[in-house]
């Protein structure tokens, strides 16, 4: 039987509309826990950052210069909102279910941590080991229930709010743009077109977390060299 991810196909399900994007990332993690476990881990990055590029300016989180992977993450659990609907402690739930999900913290900097290893999610050598099925089955399962919990209670709350906040468009991103129009090419029957907009058009969820990659290493780089003129 193929390997589902069934939370995340349940949240499909529940908001069919606005879970379709993500159709595409959770069979491609599905692909590789079945078959391809090496590629796990960054099918598994892809899509809590989607999470992240989503949710954030729903919650209208800002995440400014905090561009790590751990920081965005600790900023949008602190904006959810965890109480039960109706309940006279409802302020105090969402304290405590708040207080259980501190250990999403570390699970995101190992997440982090383990990414930067060669053959994890980037390449290495050939000679070098790389993740199997059993990693793979773990890291899938954890992204299953944490990025399905993290969708459903942002999507299930925004439901009671009367506006939401302006979502970011394709020319809120002049620099990154034009980074990948620099970086690909793409031709169709011999006429050129822009990656970037053919990216955003066609999957605006790859086109989010590729463009959080891209402003992580960017501000890493930037680091580097206010380290080195220091």
């Amino acid at each position: 039987m193929p390997y589902a991810l069934q939370m995340l196909r349940a949240l499909l399900d529940a908001h069919p509309d606005r879970a379709e994007p993500l159709r595409i990332h959770i069979e491609a993690l599905e692909r590789s826990i079945e078959s391809q476990p090496a590629f796990c881990l960054q099918n598994v990055r892809t899509l809590f950052e989607a999470a992240h590029a989503t949710i954030a300016p729903r919650l209208g989180v800002d995440f400014g210069k905090k561009t790590g992977f751990p920081d965005r993450m600790r900023e949008i659990i602190a904006a959810l909102d965890f109480s039960i609907i109706d309940h006279p402690d409802a302020a105090e739930i969402n304290q405590q279910i708040k207080a259980l999900t501190t250990g999403i913290d570390d699970m995101a900097f190992a997440l982090a941590r383990l990414s930067n290893f060669p053959n994890m999610r980037h390449g290495g050598s050939l000679d070098w080991g790389t993740l199997q099925r059993q990693h793979a089955l773990m890291l899938g399962g954890l992204c299953d229930s944490l990025v399905a919990f993290l969708f459903d209670v942002a999507w299930s709350r925004g439901a009671e709010k009367a506006e939401e906040p302006a979502q970011p468009g394709y020319d809120d991103f002049p620099a990154f743009n034009a980074y990948l129009d620099a970086e690909y090419e793409v031709e169709i029957a011999g006429s050129t077109f822009d990656a970037s907009i053919v990216l955003f058009r066609l999957d605006e969820t790859a086109y989010d977390a590729a463009r959080i990659d891209w402003e992580a290493e960017q501000g890493q780089d930037q680091n580097a060299d206010e380290e080195a003129a220091a």
